[in-house]
């Protein structure tokens, strides 16, 4: 393993487990965000086009493109809290498939602690999806509360 690698690793999983609780104090002294489920929906099927690789159902299988680069992770499955969940929309997944949404993410360390500089050229980074609201972030959390998360499987 490169060095790189292994610094972006002892980086990243601490980040990923304390990141949230970090970010949520930053966000608690402002009025909380609430999430509108029926403009996550269409956050989720058209503008951040999550359906092409989560599926209609986000069970990461029904209703995929089959053009899409991996099949997402099943959001019916998830055990995430919101926040986590909001973190994952805003700063993606290095290393896979999972872009990020917010347009400043990896220019600082607010996304697990990692700046783009992180990055070895042998290492997959991040990548960018559209740019989201934070507010568009919440809203996709609130439809996959409703409509996905902890439902089983679809029908």
């Amino acid at each position: 393993m490169t060095q790189n690698r292994l610094r972006l690793l002892a980086a990243f999983l601490p980040a990923l487990m304390l990141g949230t609780a970090v970010y949520a104090q930053d966000i608690a002294a402002e009025e909380p965000l609430v999430g509108d489920p029926e403009r996550g929906k269409v956050v989720y099927q058209r503008i951040g086009i999550c359906v092409d690789c989560h599926g209609w159902a986000g069970d990461g299988r029904s209703g995929r493109n089959p053009r899409s680069p991996d099949a997402g992770a099943s959001l019916r499955e998830t055990t995430m809290f919101v926040e986590d969940l909001v973190e994952v929309v805003r700063c993606g997944r290095p290393g896979t498939q999972m872009p990020h949404f917010e347009g400043a993410a990896y220019r600082d360390d607010r996304c697990y602690g990692l700046t783009m500089e992180d990055f070895g050229d042998d290492e997959i980074g991040p990548i960018h999806g559209k740019t989201f609201r934070e507010q568009d972030a919440y809203d996709v959390v609130a439809y996959l509360q409703q409509s996905m998360i902890g439902l089983g499987d679809p029908n």
